[in-house]
């Protein structure tokens, strides 16, 4: 796959650092380096001056927050941020579990709500505040404990 020819009709490109033809989902959307020589540069540059890089990193990431949480849901979830704001307009913008529209404020800024997940899956339900997240974790999303709990509640509200 040397010639350029049959690069130009397939799907890989040649990289500018190391001249290897590659598959394109080897490379970053606007780059000619493959991602193994960016990567490489990316060490080397730290290597140098790793405050430098924190720094610009931090920029990046106060400039650009639904940039990251956009990443971030991509990375862990398939979905960006466009499935979050559906599902949260879908629930008329509240919490699926308590109906509040809760939002967690942490370390002096808002959270968002979290995008619940199924953690045998991995994918992505539904948006609940930060109580009913934890709630249904905390409970392994188990239903028959929740529903024991219910029970428990009414029987001792009877009480009062």
């Amino acid at each position: 796959m040397n010639n350029i020819d049959d690069v130009c009709r397939t799907d890989t490109k040649v990289c500018t650092k190391c001249g290897v033809g590659q598959p394109k989902q080897n490379y970053y959307v606007k780059s000619g380096k493959c991602k193994s020589c960016v990567n490489e540069e990316r060490r080397v540059a730290y290597q140098k001056d790793p405050t430098k890089i924190i720094q610009r990193v931090q920029k990046y990431r106060k400039e650009n927050p639904e940039k990251i949480r956009d990443a971030k849901l991509k990375q862990a979830y398939g979905v960006g941020t466009d499935y979050y704001n559906n599902k949260l307009a879908e629930q008329n913008g509240v919490c699926a579990g308590c109906r509040k529209n809760r939002r967690l404020v942490w370390r002096g800024k808002e959270v968002e709500m979290a995008l619940d997940h199924c953690h045998t899956t991995g994918k992505p339900r539904g948006v609940l505040c930060d109580k009913c997240n934890r709630a249904f974790g905390l409970l392994d999303e188990n239903i028959t404990t929740m529903e024991n709990l219910i029970e428990y509640k009414r029987k001792y509200q009877k009480l009062r």
